[in-house]
């Protein structure tokens, strides 16, 4: 794993157990200004894991944080499609950023950072969401996904 990976993970460990005020509002002092950094109004009551994971980068990385500054998982998607090898299908690394495939949406709804492979699957932290995995639950979370064929991982690195 890179010294970058590290230090997005380290960072990223910081906020687990943030949760919104009042839950289910999709706000809260930390949630607030990250929905404000990816440039929306908090009042707004949006999904933030998108813009949590940009903050975490940000945070880290400053000016080179190569993503876009965004609350929306299909913006991050689009970005790392037309960055040639950093948007892929398998092979997630520590670091790497995930997004989920929704069948009900019929496209890419949730995202987060990828903090270790498992024969299983892969750990995470990832915000907005809640012990069921849900793309829109309360809180700043540790959690373990299995691998499925549509989800993709974005090798943020590869664009630095």
């Amino acid at each position: 794993m890179s010294l970058l990976s590290n230090a997005i993970i380290a960072e990223a460990k910081r906020y687990i157990g943030v949760v919104e005020q009042p839950k289910n509002s999709n706000r809260g002092r930390e949630i607030d200004y990250w929905i404000r950094e990816a440039g929306l109004d908090p009042a707004g009551g949006h999904p933030w894991c998108a813009a949590f994971v940009g903050q975490i980068g940000r945070q880290v990385l400053g000016y080179r944080w190569p993503a876009p500054r965004t609350a929306s998982v299909m913006t991050l998607v689009a970005w790392a499609a037309a960055k040639p090898g950093v948007l892929v299908e398998f092979s997630p690394l520590p670091g790497d950023l995930f997004v989920l495939w929704n069948e009900k949406l019929n496209r890419f709804a949730h995202v987060g950072i990828v903090t270790a492979l498992t024969k299983s699957g892969y750990e995470t932290i990832e915000g907005n969401t809640n012990d069921g995995g849900s793309r829109d639950g309360y809180g700043c979370f540790a959690r373990h996904r299995a691998l499925h064929p549509r989800d993709r991982f974005i090798h943020w690195e590869a664009a630095v």
